[in-house]
């Protein structure tokens, strides 16, 4: 009997790193931005344990970038098949931006704690090149995903989903770092405030395009399936943020001269609308929590990598609340503060935990669709 080809006798199996990167979900950096944004929504405490803990944090932030960045990269290298396979999807696709947007977050963490991993000078220094990076990667993920969204002919309503807010609505965070280093860095003002702005009125006339779209899905069609229940929470984010973004604005008119603006007249319009952001973003959070307890009682709410969602949107959250406190000096503020940062490491610690288990059990790195 005659043997077999060796080409076809038995195909060599795959490394178990090579099966992890080929199916790689591109909403592992999710979990990276829900880690960074907890130093920043920690520092408006002045308490002596904030310090340790936000370092941790930091840290482990960095780590899992770090780790998330490896089978990232080989997937776009050796399995660009699968990149297509994810950008193509309507769900999936959107989460492709959270890598460069973790970028910006690890940013902000070392624009708030200049001196906690190295100099001041050289943390200030890797958050401009980190806010770059990331700036460009958001843009030009941006670009091409909403071009594949424009030329699909199989997206249905149904599949509408907040997480549709991640490619769009991301630039709304180009100007909470950048608008701090226009300031930290003169010869750079031009190139951070100008793309600031521009990325405040691009991410906020989106988040209001595609947030009409999602919302009548919402209302017209059947609630999302489970997996997809916690991206709900992705509406905290762009007024959470877009509040952020008016107070870093704010604080820069009141330290330097910019276009002949003056303070004084802009300021307190800064502070209303600082104000009235993190009205809709705190409105939310609370139907958000609604929302999730009706799925629990009424439907089901099984884990999925798609939990990360409960954790940067209630971070983003927090620091909008954190600045209009500091913004308009109101009292309540601090107490639903502090009462998000407890809900934002509650679900942290669960979520965190739950991914260690996917982990160790294998069932996170299966593919996802």
């Amino acid at each position: 009997m005659p043997h077999p080809p060796a080409a076809v006798a038995a195909a060599p199996a795959r490394h178990p790193l090579l099966r992890v990167a080929e199916h790689f979900s591109p909403a592992w950096f999710a979990s990276v931005m829900g880690t960074a944004v907890i130093p920043v929504a920690l520092s408006f405490l002045d308490q002596p344990w904030v310090r340790p803990v936000a370092m941790g944090f930091m840290i482990l932030a960095i780590v899992m970038f770090l780790l998330a960045l490896g089978p990232w990269l080989t997937k776009f290298i050796l399995f660009p098949g699968q990149v297509r396979h994810d950008l193509n999807h309507p769900i999936a696709g959107s989460f492709l931006p959270t890598m460069p947007i973790a970028l910006i977050v690890i940013a902000l963490d070392f624009l708030k704690y200049p001196d906690m991993l190295a100099s001041p000078e050289v943390s200030r220094r890797i958050a401009l090149w980190l806010w770059l990076v990331g700036s460009a990667g958001i843009y030009a993920m941006g670009m091409t995903i909403l071009l594949h969204i424009f030329r699909h002919k199989e997206i249905r309503m149904e599949h509408a989903n907040f997480g549709w807010y991640i490619p769009p609505v991301s630039k709304l965070l180009i100007p909470v770092a950048g608008l701090e280093l226009a300031q930290l860095f003169p010869g750079w003002f031009d190139l951070a405030f100008g793309l600031s702005i521009a990325s405040l009125g691009i991410g906020f006339f989106l988040f209001l395009f595609v947030g009409s779209t999602v919302y009548a899905r919402y209302v017209y069609h059947h609630l999302p399936m489970s997996k997809i229940a916690a991206t709900f929470f992705v509406g905290i984010a762009p007024t959470a943020i877009i509040s952020v973004g008016l107070f870093k604005l704010m604080q820069l008119l009141q330290h330097q001269s910019v276009m002949g603006i003056d303070p004084v007249a802009v300021v307190p319009m800064l502070k209303l609308l600082i104000l009235a952001n993190w009205g809709l973003a705190a409105w939310w959070f609370v139907m958000g929590v609604l929302l999730m307890t009706l799925y629990i009682r009424s439907m089901d709410l099984p884990y999925a990598l798609s939990w990360w969602a409960f954790t940067f949107p209630s971070g983003a959250l927090a620091v909008s609340t954190g600045v209009a406190w500091k913004a308009t000096g109101l009292g309540f503020l601090f107490w639903f503060y502090v009462g998000v940062i407890c809900f934002l490491l509650a679900a942290w610690a669960i979520v965190a935990f739950r991914t260690g288990m996917g982990i160790v059990s294998g069932k996170v790195f299966q593919p996802a669709h």
